[in-house]
This record gives C-alpha cells, sequence and structure tokens, in this order.
C-alpha cells in the first residue's frame, strides 16, 4: 500500500505495476446468453480490487470489449457474474476497451456488452 502524506491511500500503483495482480475468477454471465467472462484482479502493491468483464461474440469480427472499475474488497467478496454489468455501471467511472470500442478509453454509466 502506497500511502499519501494525508493518509490516503495511492493506487497508482495499479497502472505503474499492471503485472502485481492475483486474480480470481468470478465465472460466466448467462444474462442475455452473452457468456460474459467475470474477474476480479486484486493488486499485490496496495490491495485494491478491481472487477473485468469480457465479452465477445463469435459471429461478428470486432465485438470484443472489456470493462474495468475499482471495487470494495466486500463487493468482490460476494460477486455474482450476473451482478458486474449492473455494478460496474453503478461506478462513478470505469476503463473500457477492446475491438468494438476502438481503442481504450474512461467512462461511465450503461455498458455496450449486449449485440
Amino acid at each position: 500500500m502506497i500511502m499519501v502524506a494525508d493518509g490516503s491511500v495511492d493506487d497508482d500503483c495499479c497502472d505503474a505495476y499492471p503485472r502485481r495482480f492475483a486474480t480470481t475468477a468470478v465465472g460466466l454471465d448467462p444474462t442475455n446468453g452473452r457468456f460474459g467472462e467475470v474477474t476480479v484482479d486484486t493488486c499485490r502493491a496496495c490491495g485494491a480490487s478491481w472487477l473485468d468483464y469480457h465479452v465477445e461474440y463469435e459471429g461478428f469480427t470486432a465485438s470484443g470489449r472489456w470493462y474495468r472499475g475499482r471495487i470494495t474488497a466486500e463487493q468482490a467478496a460476494t460477486l455474482t457474474p450476473a451482478e458486474a454489468v449492473p455494478l460496474l455501471e453503478a461506478l462513478p467511472w470505469w476503463i473500457s476497451g477492446g475491438s468494438y470500442l476502438g481503442g481504450v478509453s474512461r467512462g461511465s454509466g450503461r455498458l455496450a456488452v449486449d449485440p
């Protein structure tokens, strides 16, 4: 954990050292037949939990997309695959990318996960 002078936690280590994560598979989200892959990454340096959601549709070229957002350890501990999209949509912000979205960006609100 990296502590800032005011006592808050600086989680920039998650960006600076992306390979310092322990990944836990949560499962597949069957909602609307999308079967999105849900995992939680926990930063080994600061303990931050990140919810990852990946989905693609084999019948469509360039349909891959992923979303990643910071969640609490409590949310990570009780998360089910079907709760992943609503939780990400409720976060103040998330990061997204993939061939469908045309690059990496930061956003908030509704996710483009259905075909």
